[in-house]
């Protein structure tokens, strides 16, 4: 299980930025290689208001309007995903678009990523097995609830 420190990730290179932005199909305007640097630098599960604060440091004009367009724009070319926060709603997004789940602790509002293969393949073989009528499902995201144990 992985899970998200509180200090700053390392900044990506201008060049990892552009290729993320072009993998997805997107152009590598200023701002959206802000936003995403931001997006990829802040630790957890971030909120469009948390990206917005980072990335208002260096361009004090965007708009928190802007961050959010640029987010959702990310989110249908499949560069990060919206993550349903504790609370409820999607408010928060993940850059790690890789398989994995999420743990949401009641007490501290944390979001957890946790990866786990031998669950996954449980959940595959329970589908393959059970079927769902009209519907194939292609992707699976847990989302657990409870308290982290001190």
């Amino acid at each position: 299980m992985s899970t998200p420190s509180d200090t700053l990730h390392p900044a990506p290179t201008p060049a990892h930025l552009r290729e993320r932005l072009a993998g997805a199909g997107l152009r590598a305007t200023q701002q959206r290689l802000l936003i995403l640097e931001c997006l990829l630098v802040l630790p957890g599960h971030p909120t469009a208001e948390q990206v917005h604060r980072r990335a208002a440091e260096q361009a004090p004009s965007l708009s928190l309007g802007t961050v959010y367009k640029t987010l959702d724009s990310f989110v249908a070319a499949g560069l990060t995903k919206r993550v349903a926060s504790a609370e409820g709603g999607s408010r928060r997004f993940d850059a790690d678009c890789t398989e994995h789940h999420h743990l949401f602790c009641t007490n501290t509002q944390e979001i957890i990523d946790y990866c786990d293969p031998q669950l996954d393949k449980l959940i595959r073989e329970f589908f393959a097995t059970k079927g769902l009528a009209n519907f194939q499902p292609h992707s699976f995201s847990l989302h657990i609830t409870g308290d982290k144990l001190q």
